[in-house]
């Protein structure tokens, strides 16, 4: 490895723990700060400016400061999300001229379509549920967490085009995988964020039409999009937004 990197880690889940992984094994130096999903790049300010010789390697972070020329960019969410785009993890072992292993390959397969993904890629029944526990405790959900997950989705009936959740907790995994398969389009409202899983030509109208927002997964067929939850009004109009564009009635 010719060129000397420092890589600096954003929000966690399975994909950014094996990361991390990956950099340990090898003894690449990196700075990680454990932070949330929708992390900045202003977290490593101080440390990106200690920075001599080293290239500065950004791992799924919002580039809110101005970088080093030489800086390199690692992501896989809104206009580098995509079935045909390297995950971050693929873009890691490509950076570092390495092959992933089936563990590593799979945890790139699940961030990209999820367990639609795990089953297309021939991943064991045994295997999807590692992965899918991984991610979770990665994102960091709690036990709590998850039996409020299971007493949610224990009676859930899809109705149809749309549903609508409204969750006590932050985490949406807990709910999803337990729905996998069960509904078309889900909206989940969490005290942080609005979440919308479903249909990639749904994404791509969120996104357009709310700013601020983040998207990702397997687009263009389907995927992810989310925005951080502000008020009542705004819940609103994503829900009427989503009610006129499947013509389904608010619920």
């Amino acid at each position: 490895m010719d060129k000397k990197y420092y890589f600096f880690l954003g929000g966690y889940d399975a994909e950014m723990c094996e990361i991390r992984n990956i950099l340990e094994s090898y003894g690449l130096p990196f700075s990680d700060k454990k932070l949330d999903w929708g992390a900045k790049a202003s977290s490593y300010l101080h440390e990106i400016e200690q920075l001599k010789d080293e290239i500065p390697v950004l791992v799924e972070l919002n580039i809110d400061i101005p970088l080093p020329d030489k800086s390199i960019i690692i992501d896989h969410h809104c206009e580098k999300a995509g079935e045909v785009k390297l995950t971050s993890i693929e873009q890691i072992a490509e950076l570092l001229g390495i092959k992933l292993n089936r563990w590593q390959q799979l945890i790139s397969v699940n961030d990209r379509a999820h367990i639609k993904g795990l089953i297309k890629a021939g991943a064991t029944d045994e295997e999807i549920k590692k992965i899918r526990a991984y991610d979770r405790h990665c994102q960091g959900v709690t036990e709590e967490e998850e039996q409020q997950a299971e007493d949610i989705c224990i009676d859930f009936n899809s109705t149809g085009q749309l549903d609508i959740l409204e969750v006590p907790f932050d985490h949406t995994s807990p709910v999803t995988d337990r729905l996998f398969g069960k509904y078309k389009n889900l909206l989940i409202i969490t005290p942080k964020d609005i979440n919308f899983f479903g249909e990639g030509q749904i994404i791509n109208k969120l996104r357009k039409n709310f700013k601020n927002c983040w998207y990702g997964g397997n687009l263009p067929d389907e995927g992810f999009w989310g925005i951080k939850r502000k008020s009542t009004d705004q819940i609103d109009k994503i829900k009427i937004f989503l009610g006129e564009y499947l013509g389904t009635e608010n619920h």
